[in-house]
């Protein structure tokens, strides 16, 4: 009644009338976007610092790994998710770790593949040498 009177209250300082630009909304969505991306950068620097440190050690899968899931569960609701969905992605981590030390195939082709040296071709030169004679 005392609307129609027109001693009703003023609208607050964040309210914008339709049709007009609503500058709050968008500078708290700006903030959203750089706190995510902030998130996401710190996690990734993390990341990389432990997998530098884990490197070589029996967890060096798992660690990442149960970051990049506390990085899930930090931005995003995965409460409707079950929890063998995480529990899951870090027994695949753990096992492929104990995988790595206790089959000694695994570990013994992942140093052959880093120190193997590039194949030359030795009937090139041979060649080479009978075409010039």
């Amino acid at each position: 009644m005392a609307i129609e009177d027109g001693v009703g209250h003023a609208a607050p300082s964040w309210f914008a009338t339709p049709g007009q630009t609503d500058i709050l909304a968008w500078v708290a969505l700006g903030l959203i976007c750089l706190a995510l991306y902030g998130i996401v950068t710190l996690y990734a620097a993390f990341d990389r610092w432990a997998e530098h440190k884990a490197h070589g050690t029996p967890l060096a899968k798992t660690i990442p790994t149960m970051l990049a899931i506390a990085l899930l569960y930090e931005i995003f609701p995965l409460e409707h998710f079950h929890v063998l969905l995480p529990v899951s992605a870090i027994l695949l981590a753990l096992s492929a770790d104990w995988a790595r030390f206790h089959v000694p195939s695994i570990g013994k082709a992942e140093h052959e593949t880093a120190e193997m040296p590039a194949v030359v071709d030795a009937a090139r030169p041979a060649a080479e040498d009978a075409k010039h004679a």
